[in-house]
């Protein structure tokens, strides 16, 4: 007689509706898009949340079947969403006999076809094994619907932005999975509210998130609930599901408990919405502030040009400011890989002429014009030993190290690829301590790997499709409002 038996699937992506970068199954390839062992292989011993999935499991048996990731972009096209649900569909019906499932989602994808694709992927999951208990790990940033939600035993939501605890979260899923193993039984309290926050004030760090998670936990534990997770949400999705939505998990005997930790942070959560709006410096302002500043280097969080959100990565404004104000020793990435193409047929130690970004939409800036010289060229690939997916391998693609008149250095990449990881400049020879100015095209996520280097930050209210303010997007769909309900 065998032991217990727990499938592995995991199919997310952030998905930015605004995002003029579109998603395709090449991007899933480039990315992950893994079946059987192949899976094992990858996560085993890192900080990823199928890492955590495999530690946290021990001896029982692991049965990896579909890990499908790709970088936050535009909402992936109806073949990508039909090869996706195809290849689940496959390694389901191929699946052994299993006991349970762990999921890692994100919980704000949306795609052609499954506009909720969450609730989706967990519905056939729940088609092929109806009485299985099915323990998912989302996002903060998700914006998971109640549909979802109504398909899983127990919801494990990241606790932290930046994200840093995400084995830390695959560990708690799978122990949630081995108390069910062991017939326990769990139920799930919903409730969103229907607003926008922007991610400048979610990190968990500071108020008003920080705050809000204390309490939160602090109401688990006084009334005998398992487990909370506050999901400020994806704001850049034109979308009804997104929202603050709050998730709390409970034995099944004591399930009123789960909706009074949910009810009442949702009211807390309410309290504290002015906290949530920010403004902040433009562009001009920022770089004059950042060049008068004694200590280096400054991050300029290049907000609305977050990769990390959807944004293309080629925006030129913050960049374009700096080479105007004459800001010698800044250092930035663009995505520009016909720049990249230029750089190499060129060669090391030549001077190119580049149009260098500005190129993905009119929402970005316009293409830099400049001469530079091209100092380094590499593959683009490096290995982190950050918080983020710790252990992982990445790649940027072929990419050139530039240096511009002025002593700008750019790094320019054929991928964007959001600036988790300071490896993405050491690993180009780019000494990050040495600089004055480091452009970070994100919002807080880059905190992680850039705070151990730089000397202050200034968050930049630049133009884009992750703005300071989201609701500054147009929409079509307005978020909804869902009170606090039991759903398992």
């Amino acid at each position: 007689m065998t032991g217990p038996r727990v499938g592995i699937v995991g199919i997310w992506q952030e998905t930015n509706t605004y995002s003029s970068r579109p998603t395709t199954i090449a991007d899933f390839e480039a990315f992950e898009l893994l079946e059987g062992e192949a899976i094992t292989a990858r996560h085993g011993g890192t900080g990823t949340v199928i890492g955590g999935f495999l530690k946290g499991l021990g001896e029982v048996e692991a049965v990896p079947l579909l890990s499908a990731g790709a970088w936050p972009a535009a909402p992936p096209d109806q073949k990508t969403t039909a090869e996706l649900l195809r290849r689940l569909e496959r390694v389901l019906e191929a699946a052994p006999e299993l006991d349970g499932l762990l999921v890692n989602l994100h919980g704000a994808m949306v795609a052609a076809g499954a506009s909720d694709m969450e609730a989706e992927v967990l519905s056939r999951l729940r088609q092929h094994f109806p009485t299985l208990p099915i323990i998912a790990v989302l996002d903060l940033h998700a914006n998971f619907s109640p549909e979802a939600a109504a398909h899983c035993n127990a919801v494990v939501g990241y606790r932290t932005y930046p994200h840093i605890d995400m084995g830390e979260c695959g560990e708690e899923a799978a122990a949630f999975m081995l108390r069910a193993l062991s017939g326990e039984r769990f139920v799930i309290a919903y409730g969103k509210l229907g607003v926008l926050t922007t991610p400048l004030a979610q990190g968990t760090a500071v108020e008003p998130m920080r705050g809000l998670l204390t309490r939160a936990e602090d109401r688990v534990r006084a009334l005998g609930a398992e487990r909370v997770s506050l999901l400020p949400g994806f704001p850049y999705s034109d979308h009804i599901r997104c929202g603050f939505g709050v998730v709390a998990v409970a034995s099944a005997e004591n399930a009123e408990a789960a909706l009074a930790v949910v009810e009442e942070t949702l009211a807390d959560v309410r309290r504290h919405l002015p906290d949530f709006h920010l403004t902040r410096p433009d562009a001009r302002n920022a770089v004059q502030e950042a060049a008068a500043r004694a200590l280096h280097p400054v991050v300029l969080a290049d907000v609305a040009d977050n990769v990390g959100g959807g944004s293309p990565g080629d925006g030129t404004v913050l960049l374009a400011e700096l080479v105007r104000q004459g800001v010698s020793g800044a250092v930035a990435i663009i995505a520009d890989p016909g720049v990249v193409a230029a750089a190499d047929k060129a060669g090391t130690g030549s001077e190119i002429s580049v149009a260098l970004g500005g190129k993905s939409d009119d929402l970005h800036g316009k293409p830099l014009m400049a001469v530079a010289k091209v100092a380094r060229l590499t593959d683009g690939t490096y290995r982190t030993s950050g918080s983020w997916m710790t252990g992982q391998t990445f790649s940027m693609g072929p990419s050139a190290v530039l240096e511009l008149e002025g002593g700008i250095t750019v790094l320019v990449v054929s991928r964007a690829t959001p600036p988790f990881h300071i490896e993405q400049l050491t690993a180009n020879g780019i000494v990050p301590e040495t600089a004055s100015v480091i452009v970070a095209k994100g919002a807080i996520a880059w905190r992680a790997a850039y705070e151990p280097v730089m000397a202050s930050a200034i968050e930049v209210d630049t133009p884009g499709c992750c703005p300071v303010d989201p609701g500054s997007l147009p929409r079509k769909n307005r978020p909804s409002e869902v009170p606090a309900v039991l759903l398992m």
